[in-house]
């Protein structure tokens, strides 16, 4: 609990002393996090009154309660110091389309995958304008009136993944780990964060230098998978955003909303199941469009590769080999089984750290930040600090890249 006014700290000094705080640095500091007045008094054990004396300069915080709303907003010290709130990169564009009533600001754990999500992509650029690696975005550009079968079969191309690779993989951790390389191979950083699953499964960044991709880890594997060519077509796009694929076509959202979270669920598809490559699956052959598709057929077919079965559907029906009627009805049940993935964090499971960082971090920044390190520019505590692990941990994380 923080110490009232005029009480000592554990080493007896005093931490009464008040701190002039500029009121707009600390609306910054809070609003930016998505916290209330409310939440910020109750942290404090202080009241709404006072903490919005500070906000309008009427009052100045004591040191202890600066600290504190330091740690509650996951700002450094230092910015409360500031003469102003410094400049920041908005929050991406959102494409959600939640219905009006389930409408409300996003939550401070993705706020802060936000920001965790920028500092990254800061690093990297920094890291590689200071000449570390050869790592630099090689993607094209697309435009909403692009053909997205056309597009998807270029840039898999570029991927270079065949078809006969993506059928061989077994399990759908390796076909996320091979086809997260293969879109970092494109000069894209893709991170891996937790966030309230029911706000978003994914979001880009095409502004700030290098493209970022963000993956929810509260996800389904498949489901990532498909977020993963999702957030590709944005950033093809050049419209980075905040994204939940399975949620389109509200009322809420602009007509030029629902074409880019259309687009990018084609191209997405399509990436993911080339149409030749669907037409002639086993389980596709000879079937028509009035097949009632069942269950265990499109598992077996998802599975295959590895992707959900709404999505094996719906390159279904784009290829004229199920109705409109159907896939709605499907849809619709499917929505209502939804349920979280189990957490791959289970009681007993010892957890792996350097393999956690390569997944948060990606493999492009992790290698910057080695070779930075390697080569005398960054110390140790850099690495640590950069990759969010102990020091002890990087010689692993060095195993593991070169594997």
């Amino acid at each position: 609990m923080p110490e009232k006014p005029g009480t000592t700290d554990r080493e007896g000094k005093n931490r009464s002393i008040s701190i002039p705080v500029k009121p707009a640095v600390l609306i910054w500091a809070r609003e930016s996090m998505g916290r209330t007045v409310k939440e910020a008094a109750a942290i404090l054990c202080e009241s709404e009154e006072l903490v919005l004396q500070w906000e309008a300069g009427q009052k100045q915080p004591l040191l202890h309660q600066v600290k504190a709303l330091a740690r509650f907003y996951k700002r450094p010290l230092a910015a409360f110091f500031l003469p102003s709130p410094p400049e920041e990169l908005s929050l991406p564009h959102d494409f959600r389309t939640l219905p009006d009533e389930n409408e409300r600001p996003l939550s401070p754990k993705t706020r802060l995958a936000m920001r965790q999500a920028r500092r990254l992509q800061s690093i990297a650029s920094e890291l590689k304008e200071d000449g570390e690696g050869d790592f630099h975005a090689r993607i094209g550009h697309a435009k909403l009136s692009d053909d997205p079968e056309a597009l998807a079969c270029n840039v898999r191309e570029s991927l270079g993944i065949s078809l006969a690779e993506q059928l061989s993989w077994e399990k759908d951790t390796g076909a996320m780990d091979r086809w997260k390389k293969s879109v970092e191979g494109l000069g894209i950083l893709v991170f891996q964060m937790s966030m309230p699953l029911e706000e978003t499964r994914a979001f880009s960044f095409t502004d700030g230098g290098l493209p970022v991709i963000v993956i929810n880890t509260k996800d389904a594997l498949k489901a990532r998978i498909f977020s993963l060519f999702h957030e590709l077509g944005h950033i093809l796009l050049s419209e980075g955003g905040i994204c939940d694929p399975n949620k389109l076509g509200g009322e809420e959202s602009t007509k030029k909303d629902k074409s880019i979270e259309a687009f990018c669920n084609f191209f997405a598809g399509a990436i993911l199941i080339p149409k030749e490559g669907l037409l002639c699956h086993r389980l596709v052959v000879g079937k028509t469009p009035s097949y009632k598709w069942p269950e265990r057929t499109l598992g077996s077919i998802s599975n295959d590769f590895k992707v959900s079965k709404e999505v094996i559907l719906r390159r279904l029906l784009i290829a004229g080999l199920a109705s409109r009627e159907f896939y709605s009805i499907k849809h619709n049940e499917w929505i209502k089984k939804e349920k979280k993935p189990d957490s791959v964090k289970g009681k007993g499971i010892k957890r792996d750290i350097p393999k956690e960082c390569l997944q948060r971090n990606g493999t492009p920044l992790t290698s910057l930040v080695l070779d930075s390190y390697r080569n005398d520019k960054i110390t140790t505590s850099d690495v640590a600090d950069y990759l969010g692990i102990r020091v002890k941990h990087i010689p692993r994380i060095e195993r593991l890249l070169e594997a």
